[in-house]
């Protein structure tokens, strides 16, 4: 018996060795080390190689890091070789994406076998039947116009646009949804990148910000609670119930224990309360006056971040402020939304102005999670393909455009 199980922990482990191997292989996640120094003649792959960074530089890519010297050895090269062509099919992680959900694929091998079957020959035809993502020649063009004139900072907003159009090669989706907060606009799109559902977004302060991520919207909850995040319960609801009793009854708030109980606020002695020693939390219950609206739609992080209605839709009309909230985004077609991310009308038109009383959340799973990307694109093409500048909204670039 003993026998028999040492055999089974070793083909167990073969088996998941063959596994890695293969996952490494196939998504991306190659060392260096995998470049062969044979198979290939160096002289022949750096002209391919000059054509490659003339191609790169013309679409954005930064090409000094590929830089090649006479010292280097023959791996060396083949590594900036393969790094570069890989740039220019699956682009970088933009540096602003602090939260990553969705998994990326790069395919590795299929670099290397460009450097291996003629000596990178084949990279740039190969390249160009890399689908290219909606506006990008657009976009190509413009940065070349740009390009012929003084430079300037917009330049640079360019390329990091150029640069998310390629990372979304890593990623294999019919459709999927993005929202870009410098535009305050939210946009589902197809993969030729066809603009399916834009509508207006209204994002964080600037001093509450919307993280940059990628992630799945999940799950749609008509008439939610809005459970309170401890920092905004502390900071701005605690002090407002203690400057006055009828606050939690005026903003429909319920206060609960650590068991998720509901508790009478007046048996609570505000006044001893402090941030440092308030044990509850704070709840909103459902209904048209709730801060979330009748529809939330579920993300599977970052944190406490997600889509949802509002209820003060008005202000979708009334501003051109689109960055006024916590760092969640409320939209500005919820049922829109939710209709097409469901594939049926889970909704009619006019589930937005019943506001029916007592009304407990309801969850609406969607047939499979829908993919997220949440942005800072300063520069892009819109719907009806005209260019289009954003402000720094959130000063992260340090001076306006």
């Amino acid at each position: 018996m003993e026998r028999r199980n040492i055999i089974i922990l070793i083909g167990s482990a073969v088996i998941v060795v063959l596994v890695a191997w293969f996952s490494i292989r196939h998504f991306g996640l190659l060392n260096k080390n995998d470049v062969p120094a044979e198979g290939w003649d160096r002289s022949q792959a750096e002209v391919v190689m000059r054509q490659l960074c003339r191609a790169a530089d013309s679409v954005g890519i930064d090409t000094n890091r590929y830089s090649f010297l006479e010292s280097d050895t023959k791996k060396e090269f083949g590594e900036k070789f393969t790094g570069l062509l890989l740039e220019l099919r699956y682009g970088l992680k933009p540096s602003r994406i602090t939260y990553n959900k969705i998994p990326e694929k790069i395919d590795t091998v299929w670099a290397i076998a460009m450097l291996k079957k003629d000596e990178g020959k084949s990279a740039l035809d190969s390249l160009r039947k890399t689908p290219v993502f909606g506006h990008y020649t657009t976009l190509v063009s413009a940065y070349a116009k740009l390009r012929k004139n003084a430079p300037s900072d917009t330049g640079k907003y360019i390329r990091q646009t150029l640069n998310f159009y390629r990372y979304l090669n890593r990623f294999d989706f019919d459709r999927f949804l993005v929202v870009n907060v410098p535009a305050a606009q939210l946009n589902i799109y197809d993969r030729s990148g066809k603009c399916l559902l834009p509508m207006d977004v209204i994002a964080g302060k600037k001093d509450t910000k919307t993280p940059f991520f990628t992630t799945y919207l999940t799950d749609i909850i008509t008439y939610p609670y809005w459970n309170v995040p401890r920092g905004i319960g502390l900071k701005e609801i605690l002090p407002k119930v203690q400057q006055s009793a009828d606050y939690l009854e005026n903003q429909n708030m319920e206060v609960l224990n650590e068991k998720e109980q509901v508790v009478d606020p007046s048996e609570i002695n505000w006044e001893e309360m402090s941030a440092e020693n308030f044990p509850y939390r704070f709840r909103q219950a459902s209904g048209c006056n709730n801060s979330l609206g009748l529809i939330k739609f579920n993300l599977t992080g970052p944190g406490a971040i997600y889509l949802h209605d509002t209820n003060a839709r008005d202000l979708f009309d009334q501003t051109s402020n689109r960055w006024r909230s916590h760092g969640c985004m409320r939209v500005q077609k919820p049922v829109e939304l939710a209709n097409y991310l469901m594939g049926t009308p889970v909704l009619d038109e006019g589930f937005m102005n019943r506001c029916m009383v007592d009304q407990k959340p309801q969850t609406l799973t969607l047939p499979k999670p829908f993919p997220v990307f949440v942005v800072y694109n300063r520069v892009d093409v819109d719907e009806k393909g005209q260019l289009r500048y954003y402000k720094d909204v959130y000063d992260l670039d340090g001076r306006p455009m």
